[in-house]
């Protein structure tokens, strides 16, 4: 007898819910937090992409909001699954090329040393950010992980540096309102 009654809780518990989920709405660009360079110094900026989200035709997401990040990879270059141990100091470097970076989880605080802008990059769908400030045309900026979490991240070069479409929205990393979906 016990053993049925187990059986119909299941199958009431695995009934699909009648409320309806709610939609987050979709905004019409992707705003990203990017660090480039302006006179040798890294800057950052906020971003719009361009052109904005259009709808997916793509198998497994058709329907769904899609934006283009511009051409990616090349044979030289390849894309890099991060481990970022807690409490870490990446110190003053430069994007070692053109790139996306995508923080998973974590946190990553971005500061600048000829500056008193800074970003916090949360992990997670907010956590995209690009990397411009390569050697060539700035002296770097300074990441460190300040938290007792692990952070993980991908990063991933832009085909030959080719920056994608954007409008500059503003100086300084975009805020979480400019970055709300």
């Amino acid at each position: 007898m016990a053993l049925l009654g187990l059986a119909s809780v299941t199958t009431t518990l695995c009934q699909p819910s009648t409320k309806p989920v709610p939609v987050p709405s979709v905004p019409s660009t992707l705003n990203i937090t990017t660090l480039t360079a302006e006179n040798g110094f890294s800057v950052l900026e906020c971003w719009s992409l361009v052109p904005g989200f259009t709808t997916s035709h793509q198998a497994g997401t058709s329907g769904a909001a899609s934006i283009g990040i511009g051409e990616l990879g090349s044979s030289t270059a390849n894309a890099t699954f991060s481990i970022i141990p807690a409490r870490f100091n990446g110190g003053l470097h430069n994007a070692p090329a053109a790139q996306w970076v995508i923080f998973l989880s974590g946190l990553a605080h971005i500061t600048l040393p000829n500056s008193t802008d800074k970003a916090s990059i949360q992990g997670g769908k907010h956590g995209t950010i690009l990397a411009l400030d390569t050697s060539d045309v700035s002296n770097g900026h300074i990441t460190d992980y300040p938290t007792d979490e692990v952070t993980t991240a991908v990063q991933i070069p832009l085909e030959d540096g080719k920056i994608p479409g954007h409008v500059k929205l503003h100086n300084g990393s975009c805020t979480p309102q400019e970055q709300n979906f």
